[in-house]
């Protein structure tokens, strides 16, 4: 499958490691877990409003945006902080976005 190299390059972001970690790096034990698992649920069925029409998204906060087969979506940040994952699908293809 083709995919446009607008979805490439927001997956090669998602999954860029730094290249300064290495496993010596990461230790288990030092993991604190607060929340059980679960406890924030996903985001099965969002919804969106035309952006002209956004009122409560300020003009300097992020989103994460994606564009596949001429349609579109952007994920505000400050939602994206609020739970785990957003599945969706964008031009037929199902996606997941987390922050």
């Amino acid at each position: 499958m083709n995919y446009p190299s607008s979805l490439l390059l927001t997956l090669s972001l998602l999954l860029w490691v730094p290249h300064f970690l290495s496993a010596a790096d990461l230790r288990p034990e030092d993991i604190v877990t607060i929340l059980p698992k679960d406890a924030i649920p996903a985001i099965l069925s969002p919804s969106f409003e035309e952006g002209s029409k956004v009122s409560w998204l300020k003009g300097k906060e992020f989103v994460i945006g994606i564009e596949i087969g001429g349609d579109s979506r952007a994920y505000p940040v400050p939602i994206l902080s609020r739970v785990e994952i957003v599945n969706d699908r964008v031009g037929g293809i199902p996606i997941a976005v987390t922050w």
